[in-house]
């Protein structure tokens, strides 16, 4: 096939993708497609910046200026935009400023009245000031301060996750709009093609799919961090990006000369939130929360005390069936060394957890053990304790940046005797995990599958 040929057809792909109309097995396609090209990769980023810096420029326009543009105004701007970039990304621009001019051109140029912008999906210890609160749970277009406590909001335009720690103080502007005066944000993006934005007096952040944390001090200083994927942001004033990606942070200050600078390269400042926006609502005093990383040293984590929990895979369909060890509602059966398999009939996409417990050097002599629990957001649709699925499963279900051990003894122990069992059940809600773990000289490993939002 000629080489301008295939680029075309990718265009028209990656086209179908910004327009939701590819299906589940196309978008696997395009994105194994992309993961063996970086020239794809950078063209469809290419086209996705387009997007956003259009959509940006539009929503400033309506909401500043009031919806006074036609769309064939509009049109008349993309087409002279168009000529300076050049093919064959002018083609695939153009087709997405058309595309977003008639979304966004003819909008209300503020959200209706009333209009439910987002949801209180959790809160703990949660104590707003006099007058900004929101109304039974439910957020329309307005001012929010929150004193104390830890929330966590639903957007409604798109599903995306936004978890927020007191004080802070915040605007809902518009759908996927959040102006944060003072406070952290934490947000999990659900829907790429949709976007989520993020405003402050230092930064503009604007998010295609990915978790981030936001940190804007009384002083205004913001700081972005990422824990997967990648953002990009620009001063108020400017559309001129600058991208952010997973494990780096920028920070930047309204006042004087605004300059980004890059900060360090771990995705700190969020410990707490981290887990609440991935979907774990409780953890026992003894789970850590362990932040994945491309240089993933198992060693780092050894504990007599502590059960590290570490999210893997976000929002991933799986191929076919899925093999578990431990399912909702069935009791389990210690007289069996080895454990019956369950294949489950979920057909949604999943959330992957992998939680393991690495006692420190010399444990068979002082045999520690630990004991507790784990909340989700969601039901837990079954957990893989089985060495040998564990390993057959940490290429679909496993975090792609961390390197995984393969010894052969992973999993638990399911000795007959019951002060040497390990125990991991699910209760009968289907949204806590219990666990019971004694330590020998293998850790103990097991992979938490629950249903994504």
């Amino acid at each position: 096939m000629n080489p301008t040929d295939e680029q075309d057809e990718f265009l028209q792909r990656a086209l179908r993708w910004q327009d939701g109309t590819l299906s589940a097995g196309e978008i696997a396609a395009l994105e194994d497609e992309m993961m063996c090209s970086e020239e794809k990769r950078r063209t469809f980023a290419g086209l996705q910046m387009q997007s956003m810096l259009l959509n940006e420029a539009l929503r400033r326009e309506a909401y500043t200026k009031g919806a006074q543009c036609s769309v064939l105004s509009a049109q008349s701007r993309v087409v002279r935009l168009v000529r300076c970039v050049r093919w064959p990304l002018a083609a695939a621009a153009a087709f997405a400023i058309l595309w977003l001019a008639g979304t966004w051109i003819g909008k209300p140029d503020k959200p209706v009245p009333h209009q439910q912008l987002a949801s209180l999906t959790y809160e703990n210890q949660a104590e707003w000031n006099d007058g900004r609160a929101p109304a039974d749970g439910q957020l329309s277009a307005g001012t929010y301060s929150l004193a104390s406590g830890t929330v966590r909001l639903k957007l409604a335009h798109d599903d995306t996750v936004a978890t927020l720690a007191g004080p802070a103080r915040f605007d809902l502007e518009a759908p996927g709009h959040i102006r944060l005066h003072e406070g952290r944000l934490s947000a999990q993006v659900s829907q790429p093609d949709k976007g989520f934005t993020v405003h402050t007096d230092a930064l503009t952040v604007l998010d295609r799919g990915t978790v981030f944390g936001v940190d804007v001090r009384a002083d205004g200083e913001a700081l972005i961090s990422v824990l997967e994927g990648m953002v990009d942001v620009h001063e108020p004033d400017s559309l001129e990006m600058q991208r952010i990606e997973q494990g780096g942070r920028l920070s930047a200050r309204p006042k004087g000369q605004r300059v980004l600078q890059p900060a360090d390269d771990t995705p700190s400042g969020f410990e707490d939130l981290w887990p609440l926006t991935l979907g774990v609502d409780d953890l026992s005093h003894l789970v850590e929360f362990v932040v994945p990383r491309a240089k993933h040293k198992w060693q780092d984590f050894r504990s007599d005390t502590r059960l590290y929990i570490m999210p893997e895979r976000q929002r991933v369909q799986p191929a076919g069936a899925l093999t578990v060890d431990v399912a909702p509602g069935v009791p389990l059966d210690f007289k069996k060394k080895t454990p019956p398999a369950h294949t489950l009939a979920h057909a949604g996409k999943v959330n992957s957890y992998l939680l393991f417990f690495r006692p420190l050097e010399g444990a068979i002599e002082r045999r520690p053990d630990i004991s507790g629990s784990i909340t989700f957001a969601q039901p837990v649709i079954g957990i893989i304790s089985d060495s040998a699925r564990l390993q057959q499963t940490d290429d679909t279900l496993g975090h792609p940046r961390v390197a995984y051990r393969d010894k052969p003894r992973r999993g638990i122990e399911r000795s007959k005797k019951p002060g040497e069992r390990d125990v991991v059940r699910i209760s009968r809600d289907g949204r806590r995990v219990y666990f019971n773990l004694h330590a020998t000289s293998d850790p103990d490993e097991f992979r938490v599958l629950v249903a994504a939002p």
